[in-house]
């Protein structure tokens, strides 16, 4: 069976990225499972894979804009230490986890922090970054 709207995959994947650091592995583990064309993978891979059938083996590089998309300006702010409560460690690399205007959760990474300001990035972390995928489709339903 193909791939094609619709279908149940099962596969495995290595991601790498930029610089060519494996970012993320199924290899000796779960695979993935998703259901093509409902948006559960990056819209890059979704097509690549498509009317592809179990056995299929291959690398591919997806386009950031295919990906996870380009780095958004609006999403790198920046607050003063006070605007976070007691228990968030302030320090680069941490999350924090905040609203938006429609109380919708927000992820931000702490990339920076100089005296008075706290630098956020809302952004995922591949954002603005070509992907290179290894993948192997092991079923198609």
């Amino acid at each position: 069976m193909k791939i094609t709207k619709g279908a149940r995959v099962t596969f495995h994947y290595e991601l790498r990225n930029e610089s060519g650091e494996i970012f993320d592995s199924t290899f000796g583990g779960e695979p993935v499972v998703y259901i093509q064309g409902e948006g559960e993978i990056i819209p890059g891979l979704e097509e690549f894979l498509e009317g592809e059938e179990p056995g299929f083996e291959a690398k591919v590089t997806i386009p950031a804009e295919k990906a996870y998309g380009d780095v958004l300006d609006d999403l790198l702010v920046y607050a003063g230490p006070d605007n976070f409560d007691d228990s968030v460690e302030i320090e680069i690399g941490s999350a924090v986890e905040t609203e938006d205007p429609d109380g919708n959760p927000v992820l931000f990474r702490i990339t920076d922090i100089k005296e008075d300001k706290v630098y956020l990035d809302g952004n995922h972390p591949l954002a603005g970054q070509n992907l290179e995928y290894k993948v192997e489709v092991l079923e198609v339903h």
